[in-house]
């Protein structure tokens, strides 16, 4: 992001200097990206158990499963994540690095008695 940067050996540079003041940078369209993504917010996978099996420990129905939700997301975006946070309720859509949604893998059992 701060190749061709502005300094004093290079004055024709197209991006601003590096430095700790951020409000060029995020008053500009500098910041701006493709923020489009596809995201599956759950796949889940399961076994129901055969009644057979089942009938002789006194259950009606028992099931198995692993879900993988917010596992998968498909972008370009270059930052952590395309559901860019703020922690300033005014500040929606820009991205100041805050932790992404984390994926989960969940194991499960579901018993019907």
């Amino acid at each position: 992001m701060y190749d061709d940067r502005w300094t004093p050996t290079n004055t024709n540079a197209s991006r601003p200097a590096a430095n700790n003041s951020s409000d060029y940078v995020y008053r500009s369209d500098l910041m701006v990206s493709d923020g489009s993504y596809m995201r599956i917010k759950q796949i889940q996978l399961g076994y129901s158990l055969p009644k057979a099996m089942i009938e002789k420990a006194g259950i009606d129905r028992a099931r198995v499963f692993v879900s993988l939700d917010d596992f998968f997301t498909f972008t370009d975006y270059e930052g952590l994540d395309p559901e860019a946070g703020s922690s300033n309720n005014t500040r929606q859509g820009v991205d100041r690095g805050l932790y992404p949604i984390a994926g989960k893998v969940i194991f499960g059992v579901s018993v019907n008695f």
